[in-house]
C-alpha cells in the first residue's frame, strides 16, 4: 500500500478553507474571514507540521473547534453542483443546514427549492 502524500500545514488550511468553508459559508463573509484568521493562527503556531487531507479533516472536526455549523453538515463535502444549487437557494442560512439520510435540509423542514437565473431559463441552458 503506497503512503499518502503529507502537505504543509498552510497548504491544508487553504485547501479546507477553499472547499468546505468557502462553498457552506458563502451568506456570512464576516464569519468566513473569522475562521480564515483563526485557521491561519493555527498554522502560524506549527509552522513546520505537514500532514495528509484525512489527517488535517480528523483534526479540524474532531480537535479544532472553529467551525460553528452543525457537526453533520460540517463533515459534508460540497461540490460545485450543489454549490450552485445552494447559492440559488433563496434565503439560504448556513446555521440552519443539516445532513439526514444524505440530504440536505433545513433544521425544520426542506429547503426552498432553488430560483433560477431569468437569463439561464430564457437560454434553456440545463442545470
Amino acid at each position: 500500500m503506497v503512503e499518502k502524500k503529507k502537505y504543509p500545514l498552510r497548504q491544508l488550511v487553504n485547501w479546507y478553507f477553499g472547499n468546505y468553508c468557502s462553498r457552506k459559508c458563502f451568506d456570512n463573509p464576516e464569519r468566513l474571514k473569522d475562521h480564515y484568521d483563526k485557521l491561519m493562527n493555527v498554522v502560524k503556531n506549527s509552522p513546520t507540521v505537514s500532514m495528509t487531507h484525512r489527517d488535517f479533516l480528523d483534526l479540524f472536526n474532531e480537535h479544532l473547534s472553529i467551525c460553528t455549523l452543525s457537526d453533520s453538515f460540517k463533515r459534508k463535502s460540497i461540490g460545485w453542483t450543489l454549490l450552485t444549487i445552494l447559492q440559488e437557494t433563496p434565503n439560504y442560512e448556513s446555521d440552519k443546514i443539516v445532513v439526514e439520510n444524505k440530504r440536505i435540509k433545513l433544521v425544520q423542514g426542506e429547503l426552498a427549492p432553488p430560483r433560477r437565473c431569468e437569463i439561464c431559463k430564457a437560454a434553456n441552458i440545463p442545470r
